[in-house]
Parts: structure tokens; sequence; C-alpha cells
């Protein structure tokens, strides 16, 4: 069973948006394949969440503790719209523990969402 957080919040304002995509996510997922657990990422909190309470994340290893038993993830599935989920942010952070994610690259990720220097950098390809 892959273990899969799904990320959701963010610190902007598409963040009630962010909750909406991550509930259609993890409602959709295949539970035969995969085991998710919603993880809340905003200005206030790092926490994964169930029906049974909610679990601070170590951001160390990003990992919670429930019931006295550490749980990791084997894969980040990032719904969060504007920042961190969509500059880089998290994918960098998750490049450097090891944990991989259902997103571009840390760097495509922050590229593309700085829109002008996008296109900065695009310009070198047009003709």
């Amino acid at each position: 069973m892959i273990k899969v957080a799904v990320i959701e919040g963010g610190y902007s304002k598409e963040k009630a948006v962010s909750l909406k995509s991550a509930q259609t996510v993890f409602e959709n997922l295949n539970r035969k394949k995969y085991s998710p657990t919603k993880v809340l990422i905003d200005e206030k909190e790092w926490t994964a969440y169930d029906n049974e309470g909610r679990y601070p994340i170590d951001k160390n290893d990003f990992s919670f503790t429930k019931n006295g038993a550490k749980n990791t993830f084997d894969v980040a599935f990032i719904v969060i719209h504007g920042s961190p989920g969509e500059d880089g942010k998290l994918q960098g952070y998750f490049d450097l523990i090891g944990i991989p994610y259902t997103t571009p690259s840390q760097m495509i990720t922050a590229l593309t969402f700085e829109k002008f220097h996008c296109n900065q950098f695009l310009k070198e390809f047009w003709m």
C-alpha cells in the first residue's frame, strides 16, 4: 500500500480552492493501491488529520505520530494553489528530505510561477 500525503491549504487566497481540490483527490484515490492522509499546510500549522484527530507534522522528515506510532509517507500529492505548492518551495523541501511528489520539479514550478521571469526565459526560444 502506497502511503500518500494529500497536501492542501497554502498561504494565498486560493486556500479554499485547494481544500476543495484536495478533497476530490482524497475521495478518488484507489484505496486498493493507496492509503491517503490529508495534510494541511498553512500559515498556522503543518498538520496531518483524519476523523480521529490532528497530528503535528515533524518537518525534519515529514512524519507524524498517531497513537504512539510514527507515520511516514511514500509520496506527496501537492494540491496547494499558490505558495508554497506552485512556487517550488514544497518541491525543494521534499527534494531535501527525499520524498517524491506529483508536481514538476522545484526549478520548473518556481520558474512558471513567476510569469514575467518565465516569459523572459522563453523569449530565448522564440523566433
